[in-house]
């Protein structure tokens, strides 16, 4: 299943057209909604279930056939309360072995940022890929509604000054971006 990447830019692409989504460090990865199961891959086309059962847990609850791209990331808390998300954690549990992924999950339970919706056969598309941004931004958040978490979608806007407000802080350092009219064949990444 092909999926968008991102590319480095050097100035921010503005005007109506155009969508802004956070970039959250984790493990990129395509889930697949099984009539039996969950199936969740990695970029590179690996098998990586068993690495993130938590999540193929939950994902049980999305309709039959549904595809997501999105990224598996593992929030930590910090000493004064506050919780961040360490690429770190989730590298170690995406390259450790199943019973070693199962005790990380325990300490440091995982969550899917679904960034786009590939297929949903149930609601009549079984590729979404060439439809608009728009209308997948909008059967992602149908689909994840009853769903909940650890399964969400990535913070959206199509105000950019908003998204650069999510620069403030140390918890957004990138916010992809890409044309809400087409489907989004280039995503850029600003920062």
């Amino acid at each position: 299943m092909d999926v968008a990447l991102a590319r480095p830019v050097t100035q921010q692409p503005t005007g109506p057209s155009w969508a802004y989504e956070v970039k959250v460090d984790g493990h990129r990865t395509v889930l697949w909604r099984t009539e039996d199961g969950v199936r969740l891959q990695s970029r590179t086309g690996r098998d990586v279930t068993a690495l993130w059962m938590d999540l193929a847990v939950a994902a049980m609850r999305l309709p039959p056939g549904v595809i997501l791209d999105g990224e598996a990331v593992v929030y930590i808390a910090d000493d004064d309360g506050s919780v961040h998300i360490s690429f770190t954690a989730a590298q170690s549990r995406a390259l450790s072995r199943p019973r070693h992924a199962r005790e990380l999950a325990d300490q440091h339970p995982a969550t899917y940022v679904a960034f786009d919706i590939l297929a949903h056969p149930a609601a009549g598309f079984p590729d979404l890929r060439p439809r608009p941004y728009t209308e997948r931004r909008q059967a992602l958040l149908d689909v994840l509604a009853d769903v909940g978490p650890p399964i969400v979608p990535v913070w959206s806007t199509t105000d950019i000054e908003e998204a650069l407000l999510w620069f403030d802080g140390d918890v957004v350092v990138e916010v992809v971006a890409g044309p809400t009219r087409h489907a989004v064949v280039t995503v850029v990444r600003l920062r």
